[in-house]
């Protein structure tokens, strides 16, 4: 029976490193001729699922972010199949923020979605976490789940980006985790709005620790 080249990739050791294979090796591999093998690392190559590098023995390959979120989606796919959904925890400590979630928050075009697509409107800020070590890759999950989208938008002055939010419960308050779709925004720290002051409602400052629970959309 014939592998998927991405997962057999992963499974050699692709996944977040380096590996050096054979043709007649990673056909082997596959249950596939050769063509069919160099075939099908052509059109990973060219949907940006892989990295490679001829070399004089075969190749050098390497999983790219894009191939590893196909990879996670599938995962996550077959945890719903197997009934082996487990909830995503984010753990970490109250941290504040640079002041800018609450003139975000408060702008028309992100409010009316909020309210219209979370169904809350939102207490003016954000509720900013400084996630412990290994919370930070499993918020990298995040990016392989359904999310919803808050569309951007032009205020007549200046261009806004759209943002991606997730469902949460915090403290019992249901909230989301909003991650503008922009470049180098951090994966240490994560922002949620809520419908209350969350600071207030949970009683805690900087440096406690909170949990906050991911609710599947």
């Amino acid at each position: 029976m014939s592998r998927e080249p991405l997962k057999e990739l992963a499974l050699i050791g692709a996944l977040g490193s380096t590996v050096a294979i054979s043709s007649a090796e990673f056909a082997r591999r596959l249950g596939a001729s050769p063509q069919t093998a160099s075939r099908k690392l052509q059109v990973l190559e060219q949907e940006n699922m892989i990295a490679r590098r001829i070399i004089p023995n075969g190749q050098e390959i390497t999983i790219t972010e894009q191939g590893t979120l196909a990879l996670q989606k599938e995962y996550l796919e077959y945890q719903q199949i197997f009934g082996d959904d487990e909830e995503i925890r984010l753990t970490g400590a109250v941290c504040t923020g640079l002041g800018e979630g609450r003139y975000y928050v408060t702008l028309d075009g992100y409010l009316r979605q909020f309210e219209r697509k979370l169904g809350f409107t939102p207490f003016p800020g954000t509720f900013n976490i400084e996630l412990d070590p290994w919370s930070i890759t499993a918020r990298k999950r995040l990016d392989a789940l359904e999310c919803v989208d808050m569309e951007g938008f032009d205020d007549g002055t200046r261009t806004f980006g759209s943002v991606k939010c997730f469902r949460v419960k915090l403290g019992g308050v249901d909230g989301a985790i909003v991650i503008p779709n922009r470049k180098n925004y951090p994966d240490n720290i994560i922002e949620v709005i809520a419908p209350v002051n969350l600071r207030e409602h949970l009683d805690v400052c900087d440096g406690d620790e909170v949990k906050v629970i991911l609710c599947r959309t």
